[in-house]
């Protein structure tokens, strides 16, 4: 047995005040009015000019200056001094949460008993009833503070969240634009982008700021029109492989290879993280000459590894991006840092797991030369030991299409045009 469960019950009293701590973190700012608001969370953070920043929209940060707030979601930690960010204005998202749950809202859903059989044919267990009321409560909240202080657009990291869904219904009934900033991989089995009929726009945003143009064939027009899918590209990667930046090697990876003879990293997503631990360490044992470094989506505390093999390391701390540069081969399951990595002209190898990786992944690196999808350990290892990937530079090149350029030029251009900012 490779997990034990952790022991380790919650400590309620740090969530309590963790919590209190959250709801008042720059409450002044809620009451301010801001031209430009962007709601965000903690799993974009890098840090930046020794600093830390938004990894995809800091370039709008110094463009709008003090008059942008950044509305950040912890993801259950408790906020950081915002000495430590690069940008000064904040608020926490804990500050309309706990608003909203004062809100109560008992929405009447006709022909529920419809949904009550689908649930029942299909083996599905959805507290719907729960889920709309949320988003009600989260609706009347954020209207309640947008008509008070009336910004002229709002960004979202992720728009399919409830709480982002409630954000984006309120802000087109009071005439706020709205944009998506691409997070994550986007692919026709990226459901929240391929809506199939017309169901009506309230819940999607009006534009969507892109990696680059190929997202204009992935994405339904059902969800965002192709005219406002507007391609920015991403700019922590662009600013990593600039000429001006000079990446120094991590000691933790030179000093492998004088032990090791390959180093592969391995990006993670915590629904696949229990399956493709267990699929690594198989591997690890069948190929002792290399080294597997795998960072988890987060810091894991539910479960915990008992008996670990000397070649695979679990680093959740360490930065993806630099550390990928001086690695053999990038592998995932289906993380959109296989994009990224490709783009740094590091060779992929999917493990395609529950069909994962074939299903995110194989309509956009199908003809790749950079890129190989295997399906079971013997398969991963084989590849590793025998497949010979074209170099870097040309690697680099196969992917240029897939981040477009001058991140920049392209927001300014974006905030003339579209916003007038």
């Amino acid at each position: 047995m490779y997990f034990s469960k952790d022991s380790k019950s919650p400590n309620k009293i740090s969530n309590i005040t963790n919590t209190l701590s959250n709801v008042l973190w720059e409450k002044k700012n809620r009451r301010q009015h801001y031209p430009a608001v962007l709601f965000t969370d903690v799993l974009e953070e890098m840090p930046i000019h020794g600093l830390i920043s938004d990894k995809l929209a800091h370039n709008i940060l110094p463009i709008l200056k003090e008059e942008i707030l950044v509305v950040l979601d912890p993801l259950g930690e408790r906020h950081k001094s915002v000495s430590e960010y690069f940008h000064s204005e904040f608020l926490s998202i804990y500050s309309f949460v706990f608003s909203a749950k004062f809100k109560m809202k008992k929405i009447k859903i006709e022909n529920s008993q419809i949904l009550d059989e689908i649930e029942r044919e299909i083996s599905l267990n959805i507290p719907y009833e729960k889920l709309v009321n949320q988003f009600f409560q989260y609706a009347a909240v954020f209207q309640h503070w947008i008509r008070k202080t009336n910004p002229k657009v709002i960004f979202i990291n992720c728009f399919f969240s409830l709480k982002h869904q409630a954000l984006i219904y309120s802000a087109k009934k009071n005439n706020i634009i709205t944009a998506e900033l691409q997070h994550g991989i986007i692919s026709k089995a990226q459901t929240a982008y391929m809506p199939q009929k017309k169901m009506g726009n309230h819940s999607f945003p009006d534009y969507l700021l892109s990696f680059g143009e190929l997202e204009k064939s992935l994405v339904s027009p059902y969800f965002v029109s192709s005219e406002k899918i507007i391609p920015i590209g991403n700019y922590y990667l662009e600013n990593l492989l600039s000429k001006n930046n000079n990446l120094h090697p991590e000691k933790m990876i030179s000093s492998l290879r004088r032990t090791f003879k390959r180093v592969i990293l391995i990006s993670s997503q915590k629904l696949i993280e229990h399956d493709l631990i267990l699929f690594l360490l198989e591997v690890a044992e069948k190929l002792s000459d290399t080294v597997f470094i795998l960072v988890p989506r987060r810091q894991q505390d539910f479960f915990k590894l008992k008996t670990i093999p000397e070649n695979l390391l679990v680093k959740p701390d360490i930065n993806l991006y630099q550390s990928c540069q001086l690695c053999d081969f990038h592998s995932t399951v289906f993380s959109t840092f296989a994009a990224e990595s490709i783009y740094m002209g590091v060779p992929n190898i999917f493990i395609n797991l529950n069909n994962l990786s074939d299903a995110y992944f194989s309509e956009i690196f199908s003809s790749h030369a950079g890129v190989r999808f295997v399906n079971n350990v013997e398969r991963y290892v084989e590849t590793i030991k025998t497949w010979n990937p074209p170099d870097k530079v040309e690697i680099k090149k196969m992917s240029l299409h897939l981040f477009a350029k001058y991140n920049l030029d392209k927001i300014k251009l974006f905030l003339n045009d579209k916003i007038n900012l």
